[in-house]
């Protein structure tokens, strides 16, 4: 299985801004965001360093680091070429195995008023991402203790480095890595930027 579905949208249509709102579509791909983040990532002072943010709830069962071989080329505001050579390790901390994941990354760029994505990360098969839908024979899941390895899609690098080459955007200098969707494979998981429990508790939101 391919744990990364390849994109079946051209580059140009895959470069989107970030509209910053909560909302749950499972399976469709819209993004919630917490409130504050476009404000967060907007208020960038003169950097010295490319940062990485990683917004991940505390209680969910992942832990979200730059691979350390790629920190150094992350961080170099000189280097143009980091979301080539851009390295995301998700390491499964808990104790089931995970069949769908959905990430963002969202720059620090602010695009006619709004915050360009840099790419979308996703683990597993589309389906799995509605999280009620369980993995067939062949879908292979992230178990626990495992790390698995994101990269940002050669498509999404091409479009990136050309529109900073052609002065559409300026390159960024902050990156939010947004948690968005995770399937266990069992019918539950979670969704939204806070990872809200599904199915929900007694006593919580639908």
């Amino acid at each position: 299985m391919n744990a990364k579905p390849k994109s079946t949208t051209s580059a140009k249509k895959r470069l989107r801004v970030l509209v910053v709102f909560e909302v749950l579509i499972l399976a469709t791909g819209v993004i919630s965001a917490p409130a504050n983040s476009q404000s967060q990532l907007m208020q960038s002072d003169a950097r010295k360093e490319r940062v990485l943010e990683c917004v991940i709830p505390k209680h969910l069962p992942i832990k979200v680091k730059l691979k350390k071989e790629k920190e150094e080329s992350f961080k170099d505001l000189k280097n143009d070429k980091w979301a080539r050579e851009f390295e995301l390790e998700l390491t499964n901390i808990g104790d089931k195995p995970i069949y769908f994941l959905y990430l963002a990354l969202i720059s620090d760029v602010n695009y006619y008023g709004n915050l360009l994505e840099v790419d979308t990360l996703v683990y597993g098969r589309n389906e799995l991402g509605d999280i009620i839908s369980k993995p067939w024979p062949d879908d292979i899941p992230i178990k626990p203790g495992e790390t698995y390895v994101f990269t940002v899609h050669p498509e999404q690098v091409s479009t990136w480095e050309d529109g900073v080459r052609k002065g559409r955007h300026p390159d960024a200098t902050k990156i939010q890595v947004l948690f968005q969707t995770l399937s266990l494979g069992d019918g539950t998981g979670y969704w939204d930027a806070q990872g809200t429990p599904y199915p929900p508790r007694r006593g919580e939101r639908n």
